[in-house]
């Protein structure tokens, strides 16, 4: 991340916590569970419009048309398996978005750029675990973009291929995330 990079992410982040876009709510970490478990329901739900969207068989056990395409909804799911697992790192560390702009540069923030003071002998353990790298952020940035047009441009053409990429970039976001967690909550 280049220093005006880091520079500017700063400037928007200290705004979003003037503004109240970002929060310290030491009730949030409640919620990471239900957060992680949404993300989770959201790559099953995503699964399963990949599947009817490319089986005949399902398409006529589920009483759907035969050119049923359910690639739009499968991008939207992937979004938001991102989205409900970068909430549930920020509400790891007690902060909450209200927008999901200010979630992702949070995210990106806290767990990219921002070294939160620790103790040393929590150093070695953290280290792995609350280390995002910045593909992450970039890749959820991206499925933010490909869901808008998803879900908001009737006349875009959704390619299975861009489903199918959303779909197995979410999996790995959710899965990395959940392990940032994991590791955040053992110190």
């Amino acid at each position: 991340m280049s220093d005006l990079k880091k520079e500017m992410l700063k400037i928007k982040v200290k705004g979003y916590f003037d503004n109240g876009d970002l929060r310290v709510d030491p009730t949030i970490t409640a919620l990471v569970k239900y957060h992680v478990d949404k993300a989770r329901h959201n790559i099953e739900t995503g699964s399963l419009l990949m599947e009817v969207s490319e089986d005949k068989e399902s398409k006529k056990r589920l009483k759907v048309s035969a050119d049923y395409i359910g690639y739009d909804w499968t991008i939207s799911y992937g979004y938001y398996a991102m989205f409900h697992a970068a909430t549930a790192a920020l509400a790891t560390i007690g902060i909450k978005a209200e927008n999901h702009e200010s979630l992702i540069e949070g995210l990106e923030y806290h767990f990219v750029f921002k070294e939160k003071a620790i103790e040393l002998k929590d150093i070695e353990k953290i280290k792995s675990a609350k280390k995002l790298d910045e593909k992450y952020v970039n890749r959820i940035w991206a499925t933010k973009s490909k869901r808008n047009t998803a879900q908001y441009k009737a006349d875009a053409v959704i390619a299975q291929k861009d489903a199918e990429k959303i779909y197995k970039n979410a999996i790995d976001f959710v899965d990395v995330l959940e392990s940032l967690i994991k590791g955040l909550k053992t110190l």
